[in-house]
């Protein structure tokens, strides 16, 4: 295990953390930001450590936490030196000990001396949701869904990731709802899906039932409905000559299942245009 003076005045992470996973451009990130006012609920920068298929401690799972300069920036922003981050990576034993051990070293640089809860927000974590759920029993899973005309919208424009393969987009948001989809009917108690539309409209009712999914307790009045916004519905512009039809096609059925109606959105869309 990692050399206990580089984590022994800090209280190790526990195991009772919420993931929260999703499609990319689901706003995980609106969510965690969210979250991140609960007093002793700390999240790091995104981390990928369940994102990737390689078993860990093999050559290929530690290209990624080597060579990203992304990676390393959400290093830096989360205070934990580069020196600490390659001790952890060499000596913990599987993936369930590297998140711990970086969330532990997270908490020392935010200088937490008593316990605490924490969470991670990494939305392309979906992929090692079995594996997740399997090494610690005890997690629970926030599964944020927003409607694909939304997040392929934004994919296209490439705002902050770009697809330029409309279905490559649309594949974003198919895989993490089936993977999720799959989860959840395995582990019903343990994973939680809220629609962004719903976020977004009623913050505190929302985060309420979220913070009692991950057993955590805040202050009264933490959200408001100052906190309340709209969508923008950026599909309607973004997806043209025929791009949404083709979102229609590949994420309907599944769409409806989380209640949206596609076919109404872009009969509704059209009339707007």
């Amino acid at each position: 295990m990692t050399d206990p003076h580089l984590v022994s005045d800090t209280f190790p992470a526990d195991d009772r953390p919420l993931f929260i996973v999703g499609s990319v451009r689901s706003g995980t990130t609106l969510l965690r930001n969210l979250l991140r006012r609960v007093p002793g609920f700390i999240c790091p920068e995104e981390t990928h450590f369940f994102r990737w298929s390689e078993p860990f401690r093999t050559p290929h799972s530690y290209q990624p936490h080597r060579n990203s300069a992304l990676l390393r920036k959400h290093r830096e922003m989360d205070g934990v030196p580069e020196e600490v981050f390659q001790a952890l990576l060499v000596d913990s034993r599987d993936k369930v000990e590297l998140q711990r051990g970086y969330i532990t070293a997270f908490a020392r640089a935010k200088g937490l001396t008593g316990p605490y809860r924490w969470f991670d927000k990494t939305p392309q974590n979906f992929f090692g949701a079995p594996l997740i759920a399997q090494l610690m029993p005890k997690a629970r899973f926030l599964h944020l869904v927003r409607n694909p005309l939304n997040v392929v919208a934004s994919l296209v424009l490439g705002r902050q990731v770009k697809v330029t393969d409309i279905h490559g987009a649309c594949n974003y948001w198919i895989e993490a709802v089936q993977f999720m989809t799959t989860v959840e009917a395995a582990y019903p108690a343990r994973v939680l899906t809220v629609r962004y539309e719903d976020l977004v409209t009623d913050v505190p009712g929302v985060l309420a039932r979220i913070l009692d999914h991950a057993d955590v307790s805040a202050p009264a009045g933490l959200y408001s409905a100052a906190d309340v916004h709209g969508e923008r519905n950026l599909w309607r512009r973004a997806l043209v000559d025929g791009l949404a039809e083709v979102v229609l096609e590949r994420c309907g059925d599944l769409a409806k299942r989380h209640g949206y109606d596609l076919s109404a959105d872009l009969a509704f869309g059209s009339r707007l245009r």
